[in-house]
């Protein structure tokens, strides 16, 4: 029976062969080598493997690799580095001082004393030569606007300036009725829906961990977003995602129920959005991340 194309093969791969030396001259074999190609293959593929190994180990523990031509040892990346570090602590040095400055200036001057001008001398380390800078009347005019009881320049009309600049959209398009900082307030502010749109949107990208009822029948959804951010969305009627869920910023997560009915006089008022802040477990004033269209 004849054999196929892959016995044929293999036969001629399996087939031992005979590797000898032989003196030329009385033809005598001096030594000889039975092998066959399939194992003449795997010797040749494991000294491959075995000088890619030992390369290998000689790039990862040694410095070998400091000898090559045009390469960067690493001595050298080390002293860029350093380089590199020095000139940031220069650079964070000088800025410090900077602002240092600024701060003893402005302190002289609401203390009603002479005021000094710093200017750096730029040599290897940061000196200060100090001139007196003598009061103008522009001087004394800022001063006395800054310390009234009241005008637009007083120092008693600067509202506290926000931690953190906008970064969250808001929950939902309404004006907030309770503030973060009204006594009935329990972490929360209150926003009135406008237009009828009682539509309610994840602030950021985050994940649904919580979608919560209470014994009135109302909904709450809790979302983690990044940087240790929580945002809880309270007074929810109908809610459109699930715990596990990954939202988008500006995703209709759920809508408030249109109405809600009073207990004094049976009348039907907008239900309101309560809306709660979290960072690293504390509660924080949303305002002051959230960038919202009105106030009352």
């Amino acid at each position: 029976m004849e054999q196929s194309f892959f016995g044929r093969l293999w036969s001629r791969l399996t087939e031992r062969r005979q590797l000898s030396m032989r003196n030329r001259t009385t033809d005598e074999i001096h030594w000889k080598l039975n092998i066959t190609p399939v194992a003449l293959w795997g010797v040749v593929v494991t000294v491959i493997l075995l000088i890619a190994v030992t390369l290998a180990l000689l790039m990862a523990y040694t410095s070998i690799l400091d000898i090559l031509p045009g390469y960067r040892t690493r001595a050298e990346a080390t002293k860029e580095e350093l380089t590199e570090n020095i000139i940031r602590i220069d650079s964070m040095e000088r800025q410090m001082a900077m602002i240092l400055s600024y701060n003893e200036a402005v302190t002289q001057i609401m203390s009603g004393s002479t005021p000094t001008m710093h200017s750096t001398i730029m040599t290897d380390t940061i000196r200060y030569d100090k001139s007196l800078v003598l009061p103008t009347r522009a001087d004394s005019l800022l001063r006395s606007a800054l310390e009234r009881t009241s005008g637009e320049y007083s120092l008693n009309n600067t509202k506290p300036l926000r931690n953190e600049a906008a970064m969250f959209s808001a929950p939902m398009r309404g004006t907030i009725t309770r503030n973060f900082e009204a006594p009935e307030s329990s972490f929360d502010i209150a926003i009135l829906p406008l237009d009828g749109d009682n539509s309610v949107m994840a602030v950021e990208n985050g994940t649904v961990v919580g979608v919560d009822g209470t014994v009135e029948g109302n909904m709450s959804v809790t979302i983690q977003h990044n940087g240790g951010y929580v945002s809880i969305y309270r007074q929810l009627g109908e809610v459109l995602v699930r715990k596990g869920q990954s939202v988008q910023s500006g995703s209709v997560i759920a809508h408030l129920s249109p109405t809600e009915l009073s207990e004094d006089d049976h009348t039907t008022t907008n239900r309101e959005l309560c809306f709660e802040l979290w960072r690293n477990g504390t509660a924080v004033d949303p305002e002051q991340y959230i960038l919202f269209q009105q106030t009352l």
